[in-house]
């Protein structure tokens, strides 16, 4: 065998594991929802209180609730417009029904693959480069991941924090100091990135190193948002009025269950549930989420079962509107999910 041989067969293998490694994870996350989904089961009492809690339920709570979110999905799309302005100016208007059709796709497909989703759509749309808008993207989770340690730590000033709860702010933040770490040195030193990507992607063949070494320079371009402090204030700042609005959101559902609690509750919940999404599961994230947010309430003293019944709501009401509200953009605009493949087919991801 010759060394372009083995190097061809080496690039084939790489593509190969990456599919079979997607397959493997959309299995662990469906086996992780369905314990975390157990869990929340387990956590309620008497699942015959759940059913007459539903049932009782005050849903027109849910009018305010759904216009207080889809604020929030509407400041995504205006902190997008910030993060995306050292690439291209767009308007608000036209980034909310992707970052809407993101939401859908997150809730209908395995592996978070509405952010590859957005990166296709607004990458064909305005002829930008995918990978710099990825970019862009792995910098808005940045900036959730920050806005909800700060929920926890101000929650935390009320009240004690139970170990679990500082196990997971431990984990997030430790994680969250390793990707800033690692995108400041992307940023600081891009030239001494591409160098040192050069070493490991001489294995690959010729085609697949040159495809991975454009994706990551357009990468880069993307992560200059960094060096704006302006931009940076006006992320960070947005992703906070975004998590207010949803934990707004959890908050008024509560009045439905009669659940008086403080808003530190719906702070602490919206953290919580949402950090918890990190970790893999089904699409929707079906289990990790309702397990925490019943965990999180009963913290605050609530009744499991009142709890558990509040959380199907709660999660209904965070997935139902905006999938369908999505799909609805998605037959506007004569787009198809199976663009997502083409979009993997570009990446190499």
């Amino acid at each position: 065998m010759t060394l372009k041989t083995w190097v061809t067969a080496r690039g084939n293998l790489y593509i190969t594991s990456l599919a079979l490694a997607r397959k493997w994870l959309f299995w662990l996350g469906l086996l992780i929802s369905l314990l975390f989904l157990w869990w929340a089961i387990q956590q309620a009492t008497d699942l015959v209180k759940v059913g007459k809690w539903l049932r009782q339920a005050n849903y027109l709570y849910l009018i305010p609730a759904l216009l207080v979110y889809f604020v929030g999905v509407y400041l995504r799309a205006l902190r997008w417009r910030f993060l995306l302005e050292p690439i291209q100016t767009i308007e608000v208007r036209q980034l909310f029904p992707i970052v809407v059709m993101g939401y859908m796709a997150n809730n209908v497909l395995p592996a978070r693959m509405g952010e590859l989703f957005r990166a296709y759509i607004l990458g064909e749309y305005r002829m930008v480069s995918k990978s710099a808008i990825l970019a862009t993207i792995v910098i808005e989770r940045v900036f959730d991941v920050i806005a909800l340690i700060v929920f926890i730590l101000i929650v935390s000033l009320a009240m004690p924090m139970e170990q679990e709860l500082q196990r997971i702010l431990y984990f997030v933040a430790l994680l969250l100091a390793c990707l800033s770490i690692l995108l400041l040195s992307m940023v600081l030193w891009p030239q001494l990135t591409l160098k040192t990507s050069d070493l490991v992607l001489r294995i690959l063949p010729p085609q697949l190193s040159s495809r991975l070494a454009g994706i990551l320079t357009s990468f880069l371009a993307g992560l200059q948002v960094l060096q704006s402090g302006k931009l940076l204030l006006l992320g960070l700042g947005s992703s906070l009025a975004v998590w207010l609005c949803e934990a707004s959101m959890y908050y008024t559902i509560m009045f439905a269950f009669n659940l008086s609690l403080p808003f530190s509750a719906s702070l602490l919940a919206t953290a919580v549930a949402n950090l918890g999404t990190i970790v893999p599961s089904s699409p929707g994230y079906v289990g990790t989420f309702d397990a925490l947010t019943v965990f999180t309430l009963k913290l605050f003293g609530a009744d499991p079962n009142v709890a558990l019944g509040y959380t199907v709501v709660l999660h209904a009401a965070l997935l139902i509107p905006i999938t369908l509200l999505g799909f609805y953009y998605l037959w506007r605009y004569s787009l198809s999910l199976r663009a997502i493949e083409r979009q993997e087919e570009d990446l190499k991801l």
